[in-house]
């Protein structure tokens, strides 16, 4: 079966806009090789998908999951208290299957990690986009803070503030600027469902979320009141947008089913639109990114700024 390379003119194509030069060399580096699935294989996946689609021991996503995540980013703290290395921020639960999902189809990737290096390379074109001028970068829900090392690499002098309702990611992070690998980084204790009211952005900030804000499920109001309440420069999520899926088409409507299943993220963009009809922000991006787990296609484009 011939192998194929996602290749800058796919980015492209996804993206609408051409991409940087630094991000072409990046996407050589990753290495992003996959091969086609068969017909059958498709079925049998389609399968699988049902199956837990009608397992009722299947966790739900929420606040009572705060252990899991303390437990998770707890494993990625011991390996940095271990070594030292910022790597060890990289959550373990990717590659966690042989398929994934790109450009509306499953794949079976041939470069190793291959999920976490889609994504790492969605996020950097995000970060070079509206952040490479930011004097703040906050991400909400940062976990062990793997994209705030990279953001890094893209604007030298931000000041980084990882946010996260487990200790076991601040510790992370602060560990980090204790140790001199970033002293511009800041690890704070957040919990969407009850906003820390005493953060106060700094000028020309950007705030941004990666697959966390999945986890409150219909319950996102309080953060957007914050957020028109604090007024960050622009706001960027990565996130599980199923109103930009395609109703008509199984592949998609499995990744709905599936978000819904888990009690993933519902109900934001239609949110979003109605406070933008009022006046109360500005609707930049909202556009899919063609990439996702196995499960579901979690990773759409939103990007909006709070009206002054």
């Amino acid at each position: 079966m011939s192998v194929h390379t996602i290749q800058p003119a796919d980015i492209e194509a996804i993206m609408g806009e051409p991409i940087s030069e630094r991000l072409k060399k990046r996407l050589a580096e990753f290495d992003l090789r996959f091969t086609e699935i068969t017909p059958q294989e498709r079925d049998q996946y389609i399968l699988e998908t049902v199956r837990a689609l009608v397992n009722p021991e299947i966790k739900v996503a929420g606040e009572h999951r705060i252990g899991d995540w303390e437990r998770g980013w707890g494993e990625n703290f011991d390996l940095f208290r271990q070594t030292g290395n910022p790597d060890a921020a990289v959550p373990l639960y990717f590659g966690k299957h042989p398929i994934v999902r790109w450009r509306r189809r499953w794949v079976r990737p041939v470069s190793e990690s291959f999920d976490y290096r889609i994504i790492c390379l969605l996020v950097e074109f995000a970060m070079e986009r509206y952040m490479k001028e930011a004097a703040g970068i906050y991400e909400f829900g940062c976990g062990p803070g793997y994209h705030l090392l990279r953001a890094r690499q893209i604007n030298p002098t931000a000041h980084l503030v990882g946010l996260d309702w487990t200790t076991a990611s601040q510790k992370l992070l602060n560990g980090m600027a204790e140790s001199g690998i970033d002293e511009n980084l800041e690890g704070r204790n957040f919990d969407f469902y009850h906003p820390d009211e005493t953060l106060e952005f700094l000028p020309n900030s950007v705030a941004y979320s990666v697959a966390a804000l999945e986890q409150v499920g219909p319950r996102h109001e309080a953060f957007i009141q914050f957020l028109l309440k604090k007024k960050p420069e622009l706001v960027v999520h990565f996130e599980p947008i199923d109103e930009l899926l395609e109703k008509d088409d199984l592949h998609d409507q499995l990744s709905v089913l599936y978000s819904n299943k888990r009690n993933y993220l519902r109900g934001y963009l239609p949110r979003l639109e109605e406070l933008e009809k009022e006046g109360k922000l500005t609707i930049h991006r909202k556009q899919r990114v063609h990439s996702g787990s196995f499960f579901i296609e979690g990773h759409s484009l939103i990007v909006w700024s709070p009206n002054r």
